[in-house]
């Protein structure tokens, strides 16, 4: 006797992408970072780089409570990098974060 799958099995696909959308997390040696303002001149945070494979944004300490939506939208930007092949390395590109951050470099 065969037995039929339970049609509410079959053909399952997974629900897991296997493929990684965006940077590591986890650096593989020193980091650099670069300070990151909202329109109003806040200081939000920072976005850091081990200028090989990980990157991330970091949210100030004590955010004000009208800064929930910031580090939804700087995961996006930093996502949306990947996506488009910016390396690692390029992520303290100020030109990434406009119109929504400012992002200020010091060598």
């Amino acid at each position: 006797m065969t037995e039929t799958p339970n049609p509410r099995f079959h053909d399952a696909t997974a629900i897991f992408a296997s493929e990684n959308d965006s940077y590591d997390f986890k650096a593989t040696g020193p980091v650099r970072r670069a300070k990151v303002y909202d329109q109003r001149g806040r200081l939000v945070g920072d976005v850091w780089t081990d200028d090989r494979h990980a990157a991330g944004f970091t949210l100030v300490d004590d955010p004000a409570p009208d800064m929930g939506h910031v580090a939804g939208r700087m995961d996006q930007i930093l996502a949306q990098a990947y996506k488009a092949g910016v390396p690692a390395g390029e992520v303290l590109n100020p030109a990434l974060y406009v119109p929504d951050f400012e992002m200020r470099v010091t060598p």
